[in-house]
C-alpha cells in the first residue's frame, strides 16, 4: 500500500512536469525562432521480491518479481526541428532553415557569445545590426573594399553599416567587350568621296589622305616644336612651357644632333677609360646600340703576345668614331685572351650606348627627333633638351619643358581642317566616313560599329568614349576612337580638355570566329589648363590613366553585331539600402547604381543543438553536452538564409492539445491511485481499532 502510494505521488509529479513543458511549448507557440521541448519518463525499481529461476530437469523457470515506486522524469528535450516559414517584408528579418544558429554578443568587445534561431534583426542609430529586444550583436565579417577575405571564428566581429556610407570614387583600368561582331558585314566599293571642311567649304576627291594631326607650338625663344596630336593639351598662347609634361613613352631611337655616352664595359670584359661623351651631329641613337672604337695603338714599343695571365691594358689613340679622333684612352683586356698587339697595331672593340642626350644647334636650328616605340616622333627646334635619356628610363621617358623653349607665342594646328568625310559607293549609296582614315576610290569600305566606353576618373568623373570597330578583312577588325584615328581631344560642359589616345593591334579572328589576338589602350589625358571655380580657386584635373581595352571575349560569327561593352571604376555613392541574401552576405546598394558586398552573418553549427542551454530571449549557451560551436558561412555549413522572412514556432498545437489531454488523464489516474491507497490504509487502521 504504501508503495502504490508513492507510486501516485510520483506520477503526479511526473504528470505536472510534463503538463509545465506543454504549457510552455503552447504559450510559446508564435515565439519567433522557439524550439519546443519534450518530457520522457523512465520507471523507477523500488523492491526485487525474487530473482529469476533458471529450469531443471524437473521444473521449469521463474521469473523475477519486481516492485516499482513510480516513474521519475528521464528527460526534457529541445526539438530543433525546422519552424514555418513566415514572410515580412522587412529586408533585415532572417529566417535560418538546417542545423545552425545565428551568432550574437552583449558587446562589440565581448568575448562571450549566444547562439539563437529569432532572426529578427535590424540596425541601431549607429548601425550596428542587433536583436531589438535585448540588444545583442549580430555577429559576422566586414568585408574589405567589398570583399568577404576571412571567414573564420577567430575573425569574426559585428556587423556595422552606418547609415550615410560613403563609396569612394574609383578610377576605370579595364573596359570589356564580349558578344559578336557579324562575320558577313557587307562592303562597299568605294566611288569618290565628299570632304567637308571646317570653314564650310566641301571638295569631292577620289583619294582621301587625312592631314596627320599635329599641333606646333612657337615660342618666345623662336624656336618651334613640333608634336604630335597626343602630346596636343590644350597649349594656349601665353602659357609656360618650363616643367609641363610633353609627352611620356618609350623611347625607340634618337635621330639628329645628340650627345651620347658608352658603358665603360662591353660584353667581352674590356673597359676603356678616359673616353667622355661623344657627339653626333647626324645618325640614329639608341640604348644598347653598339659604337666601335678604333684606334691605334701607342704604348713606347711594347710587343705583347698572349694568352695574358693578367689584365692587359693598352694605350690606344683612338681614329672612330671621328668625333673623337686624337683622343687617348686606356682600353683593358682581360686575363686569357689570345692576341699579339704592338705600337701602331690598329685595335677595335665595341661598347654600348648607356646613355642619350639629344641636342639642337643654332644658326641655322638642327633639328632632333625623338622617336617612340609606337611609330610616333617628336622634333625639337630648342637649343636644349633635357633630361638626358638612360637605361633606366627610357621606358618611359618624360620630356619636361625646358627654359630654353620659352613660352608659347602661337599655336597651330594640322589635321583638324577636315570637318566630315562622305563615302559616296559604286551602288549610288552614301555613307559616313572617318576623317583620320585613308580611302582610295575603287576600296572596299565596311561601316563602322561605334560603341561607348563609361570612364570614370579619379575624381569619379564620368566620360563617354566612342570606341569603333571597323573591319578590314576576312577575320580582321580596327579599334579606333571616334574619328577613325588613334587620337581625339574632347570638351566637356565646363570648357575643359581631355585628350584621349588609343594605342591598339588588329582584332584577329580564326576561321570558327574565335579570337586569336588583338589588344588596345586607351590613354587618357585631362588637361584643365587654369580652370577656377566660383570662389575663384584652381581646379585639379584627375589623375591620367591607362585603361585595358579587354576584346578576348569577342567573337565574329554570322548574323548581326551585338557589342556589349562593361567597365570598371565608379563615381562617388551613398548607401541607400542594403539587401541579404541566402547564404547571409549583406550587400549595401549606393547611389551611383552599384552594389557591393558589406558583410556576411555568422553561422553557428553544434554536433548536439539538443544539449545547448536555453538563456531566455530566444537565446542559446554552449554546454557540456553540445559540443563546440563550429562557426562558418551559412553556405559553407549547408545551411539556408531567406531574407525578408522569419522562422515561427516548430510547436505542433494538435500534438500538444493530445499530450495536454493524455497527461491529464495520467494526472487523475495518478491522484486515483493516491486516493484508493488512502482507503485502504484508513480500512486497515479501523479494523486495528
Amino acid at each position: 500500500m504504501m508503495r502504490s502510494l508513492y507510486s501516485g505521488v510520483s506520477g503526479l509529479k511526473n504528470h505536472q512536469t510534463r503538463m509545465d513543458v506543454v504549457g510552455n511549448n503552447i504559450s510559446n507557440v508564435n515565439t519567433t525562432g522557439f524550439k519546443s521541448s519534450r518530457v520522457t519518463f523512465s520507471d523507477t525499481l523500488s523492491q526485487t521480491l525474487s530473482g529469476a529461476s533458471a529450469p531443471t530437469d524437473n521444473t521449469g523457470g521463474t521469473n523475477p518479481k519486481q516492485i516499482g515506486l513510480g516513474s521519475s522524469v528521464s528527460s526534457i528535450d529541445t526539438l530543433f526541428t525546422d519552424g514555418s516559414v513566415q514572410n515580412t517584408g522587412k529586408n533585415t528579418d532572417l529566417c535560418l532553415s538546417g542545423n545552425g544558429l545565428f551568432v550574437v554578443k552583449p558587446s562589440s568587445e565581448s568575448k562571450e557569445v549566444y547562439y539563437t534561431r529569432n532572426g529578427a534583426f535590424q540596425f541601431d542609430a549607429k548601425g550596428n545590426f542587433v536583436m531589438p529586444g535585448s540588444g545583442m550583436f549580430v555577429a559576422g565579417w566586414m568585408a574589405e573594399d567589398g570583399v568577404i577575405k576571412n571567414t573564420t571564428e577567430s575573425n569574426m566581429g559585428v556587423i556595422n553599416i552606418p547609415a550615410g556610407k560613403t563609396m569612394g570614387a574609383t578610377a576605370t583600368t579595364t573596359v570589356n567587350y564580349d558578344k559578336n561582331l557579324n562575320a558577313n558585314v557587307e562592303g562597299y566599293t568605294i566611288s569618290n568621296m565628299v570632304v567637308k571642311y571646317a570653314d564650310g567649304t566641301s571638295k569631292t576627291v577620289t583619294n582621301y589622305v587625312p592631314n596627320p594631326p599635329t599641333i606646333m607650338l612657337d615660342t618666345t625663344k623662336n624656336t618651334r616644336i613640333t608634336l604630335d596630336a597626343n602630346a596636343a593639351y590644350d597649349f594656349k598662347t601665353g602659357d609656360s612651357l618650363y616643367g609641363k609634361d610633353l609627352f611620356a613613352q618609350k623611347v625607340a631611337f634618337v635621330e639628329g644632333p645628340a650627345n651620347v655616352t658608352l658603358s665603360k664595359t662591353n660584353s667581352l670584359g674590356n673597359t676603356v677609360e678616359g673616353l667622355g661623351n661623344i657627339n653626333y651631329t647626324t645618325g640614329d641613337h639608341a640604348i644598347n646600340q653598339e659604337i666601335t672604337l678604333k684606334g691605334t695603338i701607342i704604348t713606347n714599343g711594347v710587343v705583347t703576345s698572349g694568352p695574358n695571365t693578367k689584365e692587359t691594358k693598352l694605350k690606344v689613340s683612338l681614329t672612330e668614331p671621328r668625333e673623337k679622333a686624337g683622343t687617348e684612352v686606356t682600353i683593358t683586356v682581360p686575363p686569357g685572351s689570345v692576341w699579339t698587339y704592338k705600337d701602331g697595331d690598329t685595335v677595335s672593340f665595341s661598347f654600348p650606348i648607356e646613355e642619350i642626350e639629344p641636342q639642337a644647334t643654332s644658326n641655322p636650328p638642327a633639328t632632333s627627333k625623338i622617336h617612340r616605340s609606337d611609330g610616333t616622333e617628336y622634333e625639337f627646334e630648342s637649343n636644349t633638351l633635357d633630361p638626358k635619356i638612360t637605361k633606366e628610363n627610357y621606358n618611359n621617358y618624360i620630356y619636361k619643358g625646358h627654359t630654353a623653349d620659352g613660352d608659347v607665342k602661337a599655336v597651330s594646328h594640322k589635321g583638324d581642317d577636315v570637318e566630315s568625310v562622305t563615302v559616296n559607293t559604286s551602288d549610288g549609296k552614301s555613307l559616313t566616313g572617318l576623317t583620320q582614315v585613308k580611302y582610295n576610290q575603287g576600296d572596299n569600305f565596311y561601316p563602322s560599329y561605334t560603341t561607348l566606353a563609361t570612364v570614370y576618373d579619379s575624381l569619379g568623373g564620368e566620360h563617354s568614349v566612342p570606341i569603333l570597330f571597323t573591319k578590314q578583312a576576312n577575320n580582321t577588325w580596327s579599334m579606333s576612337l571616334g574619328n577613325g584615328g588613334s587620337s581625339v581631344s574632347t570638351t566637356d560642359s565646363e570648357q575643359r580638355t581631355i585628350n584621349y589616345n588609343l594605342i591598339s593591334t588588329d582584332l584577329v579572328f580564326d576561321d570558327k570566329g574565335g579570337y586569336i589576338s588583338g589588344s588596345a589602350t586607351l590613354k587618357v589625358h585631362y588637361d584643365y589648363g587654369k580652370v577656377q571655380n566660383s570662389k575663384g580657386e584652381d581646379i585639379n584635373p584627375p589623375s591620367d590613366q591607362a585603361i585595358n581595352v579587354n576584346v578576348g571575349s569577342l567573337t565574329q560569327y554570322s548574323g548581326s553585331t551585338s557589342i556589349n561593352g562593361s567597365s570598371d571604376g565608379n563615381a562617388m555613392g551613398t548607401l541607400k539600402s542594403v539587401s541579404v541574401d541566402s547564404s547571409g552576405i549583406i550587400t549595401g546598394v549606393y547611389t551611383n547604381g552599384l552594389h557591393r558586398t558589406e558583410a556576411q552573418v555568422a553561422i553557428a553549427q553544434f554536433n548536439n543543438a539538443a544539449g545547448l542551454t536555453k538563456s531566455g530571449g530566444s537565446l542559446y549557451e554552449k554546454s557540456n553536452n553540445s559540443g563546440e560551436a563550429h562557426i562558418e558561412s551559412a553556405s559553407a555549413l549547408g545551411v539556408t538564409i531567406t531574407p525578408s522572412a522569419l522562422e515561427m514556432s516548430n510547436v505542433d498545437m494538435a500534438s500538444e492539445l493530445t499530450d495536454m489531454i493524455v497527461t491529464q488523464r495520467g494526472y487523475q489516474s495518478n491522484s486515483k491511485i493516491i486516493t484508493v491507497s488512502d482507503e485502504l490504509l484508513e480500512t486497515l487502521i479501523n479494523m486495528k481499532r
